[in-house]
């Protein structure tokens, strides 16, 4: 359907209302594939909503900067030379060309390689003999620099993590984080963070939100399709994967937060200090007991502190962050970050990375596992396209179950004792389906 083929498009909005009910646990296939749903993701989603781009470790200096990609945008996120991290679009205002070709480097200007037309680092089109070259021949008129100035998104930053929005209205970042900020501290704000190298890409057949809605909801899976963890005896039990709670924090965002019953924290002593001045007393608490953390932030960005496991007799987890960027309604170009302390001991950041290679990088166990199923239910969703009735899946684990209270568990959101639910999913997909449809008139 063509974005400009404006009644098929709210014939698809209306058959959105009408058949995307997560109140009732009901999703339909077609609409993680169909390509109309796709440009209304794009446009309404990506386009308009916050999203993660970088983390400041990642650009430490004036002039250093990273290309990413907002919905199907290149962007470039950069320091200025006055500190200040920005976003811009990867693009020159004379003729659109890419202006940054390279994934990162460091720069004190960028320089258009087709016509030559000059960015200062803060996006400014820069004056006579640098902006554009024979500028006073070929524009004897002369030119308008403001109007020049390169494209800019609203930038905001998180303990270190870089979002960035298209919307110039709207909630400021603290706001469309709300809850998640708690459980977010648990691995970006617990300590001083950093990047280890540069993020792994790779391409995954499959739509980018059924891996954007596992890590918010679904450790269900885990007793099957994770299943070699107990036969290597890695793990307690098949069930292993349900010790802890499930928290819808709101605004589409979920996680789970597996927990331990040992006496010791499973993190390093050496950090114990670090940590303690960052995390207010519940935090600190929550990370004692803490044995894994597995989240999403509306709509695609995804952290994660694996299951600990014993190596060299120490116990060690490689944490991660992940984008899963849309590059059609198919096919998701996956973003993998190691993250780790900065200040942390060797052992750890050693072990960690270790860890994060066997387990959640390109080549890792988990992954492997995972997007074998993401793929499987794409071709699912593409056969749906052509059916003559929906075909709907069923997301009502746990409608009914009560939440916990406060004095139960300390963080904020709608808590689930076990970790068993499809509570969050429901409010992704609510959120989701809210998103890309119009109020209808």
């Amino acid at each position: 359907m063509s974005r400009y083929d404006v009644q098929g498009r709210l014939e698809l909005e209306d058959r959105i209302r009408a058949t995307v009910l997560p109140e009732q646990g009901r999703i339909p296939m077609f609409t993680y594939t169909d390509p109309a749903v796709y440009e209304l993701e794009i446009e309404r989603i990506f386009g308009r909503t916050w999203l993660f781009v970088g983390h400041v470790s990642e650009i430490p200096r004036a002039g250093s900067f990273v290309t990413r990609t907002m919905g199907e945008e290149s962007v470039i996120v950069g320091r200025g030379d006055d500190a200040v991290v920005r976003v811009f679009l990867n693009a020159c205002r004379h003729r659109g060309m890419r202006l940054a070709c390279e994934d990162f480097g460091e720069v004190n200007n960028w320089r258009c390689p087709y016509h030559g037309f000059t960015y200062g680092s803060k996006g400014e089109f820069l004056g006579t003999f640098m902006g554009a070259p024979f500028e006073k021949v070929a524009y004897p008129e002369g030119l308008d620099r403001a109007a020049l100035h390169l494209v800019e998104a609203r930038c905001e930053t998180y303990k270190g993590l870089i979002f960035a929005t298209w919307s110039k209205e709207g909630p400021s970042l603290d706001e469309f984080l709300g809850d998640a900020k708690w459980y977010l501290d648990l691995i970006v704000g617990r300590a001083e963070m950093e990047v280890v190298g540069y993020p792994e890409r790779w391409i995954v057949p499959t739509n980018w939100r059924l891996p954007a809605e596992n890590f918010a909801s679904d450790a269900y899976h885990t007793a099957t399709a994770h299943s070699f963890l107990q036969r290597l005896g890695m793990v307690k039990g098949a069930d292993f994967g349900r010790d802890g709670y499930h928290v819808d924090t709101g605004g589409g965002h979920g996680l789970g937060v597996g927990v331990h019953l040992d006496d010791q924290s499973y993190f390093p002593a050496e950090l114990a200090a670090e940590y303690a001045s960052n995390l207010d007393d519940d935090q600190l608490n929550t990370l004692s007991r803490l044995k894994n953390l597995h989240g999403n932030v509306f709509p695609n960005f995804t952290f994660l502190i694996p299951n600990f496991i014993e190596v060299d007799g120490q116990r060690v987890s490689g944490a991660m962050l992940r984008v899963w960027q849309p590059a059609g309604p198919n096919k998701t170009q996956v973003w993998s970050w190691h993250f780790v302390e900065k200040n942390a001991p060797d052992w750890w950041k050693k072990l960690g990375k270790r860890m994060y290679t066997q387990t959640f990088s390109s080549s890792g166990m988990f992954d492997q596992d995972d997007t074998e199923n993401w793929e499987m239910q794409t071709r699912v969703s593409d056969g749906a396209l052509y059916r003559d009735e929906d075909f709907v899946l069923h997301y009502g684990m746990g409608l009914d179950l009560p939440t916990l209270a406060k004095d139960e568990f300390p963080g904020p959101g709608d808590v689930y004792d076990g970790k068993f639910s499809e509570a969050a999913a429901r409010t992704y997909y609510k959120v989701w389906r809210d998103r890309i449809v119009q109020e209808k008139r």
